[in-house]
């Protein structure tokens, strides 16, 4: 896992930690993780960007600031308003009563009862958390999706619905579809954590982290340009991880623009030779 949790920071361009979360199902696993326990509400992805900047925290339905992500994360079971589409509408989220309630019967929520949340940054887990999360730039985004269908192919159901990001999008979606989910992040973790508006959150199973993240280690050398690279392989050779060739002055694209521009050269002189 560090090698991959060093890899991971080498081939991104990250400004906040990479953070795990683990949901335990008993007080006697709860205990086991190192972090500080909440000891008044907060939101659960107010949690997360916490955990970005270094914090371990744990936390139990007691200490959970959102009914949303409490409901989302197996901490409270859904409320009989939720399904039928009365609290999408008293939100304002949905124009009539039926879509809200077909949204939120299609929307990912655990249903096993669970204790408690942890959130730390990836490095700090002592054994392997549930789900990763990353939050950066459409840029970096575009890079771990590439990573991701170059080890396992198209992702074909990306899960959104601009609501609930933190929580269903981007932390139970990809523990129950078992592949990456992407979130743009929803109004209320955007007021609540001040996320900057450039950025999104990938959700990405533990269980494939080290091949997305390989995936993109491996399409270095035809997506990234020169600069970049050289920046790449500066913090995989600190990390010591130097195993791969970088290829410079290459890329898939401009290596077909460089393609295209000589064939237009050679139908030009082929062009004054015929005339």
């Amino acid at each position: 896992m560090k090698t991959d949790i060093k890899k991971a920071y080498a081939v991104l361009e990250t400004r906040r930690r990479i953070v795990g979360v683990k949901l335990v199902k008993t007080k006697e696993e709860f205990d086991t993780f190192e972090a500080r326990e909440l000891y008044a509400p907060l939101s659960y992805c107010v949690c997360v960007k916490c955990a970005m900047s270094g914090a371990a925290l744990k936390f139990t339905a007691e200490n959970s600031g959102c009914f949303g992500s409490t409901r989302a994360l197996g901490m409270e079971k859904p409320a009989q308003d939720f399904y039928d589409g009365s609290e999408g509408i008293m939100l304002g989220l949905y124009q009539n009563k039926s879509l809200a309630a077909t949204v939120a019967g299609n929307m990912k929520i655990i249903s096993t009862p669970t204790y408690g949340v942890i959130v730390k940054p990836l490095e700090n887990f002592e054994k392997a958390p549930d789900v990763v999360l990353i939050v950066t730039d459409n840029k970096n985004l575009m890079r771990l999706i590439q990573g991701y269908t170059y080890m396992h192919g198209m992702q074909t159901n990306f899960n959104m619905i601009g609501n609930q990001a933190v929580c269903v999008e981007c932390t139970v979606t990809p523990l129950q579809t078992e592949t990456m989910n992407i979130s743009m992040f929803c109004s209320g973790t955007r007021y609540l954590a001040r996320w900057k508006n450039t950025e999104a959150m990938a959700g990405i199973p533990f269980s494939i982290f080290s091949s997305v993240i390989e995936g993109v280690r491996q399409t270095i050398n035809p997506v990234e340009m020169d600069e970049r690279k050289s920046v790449i392989e500066k913090k995989l050779d600190q990390a010591g991880i130097s195993d791969m060739d970088i290829i410079y002055g290459h890329t898939y694209y401009t290596d077909f623009e460089k393609q295209k521009a000589q064939e237009r050269k050679r139908e030009r002189r082929r062009s004054q030779k015929s005339g």
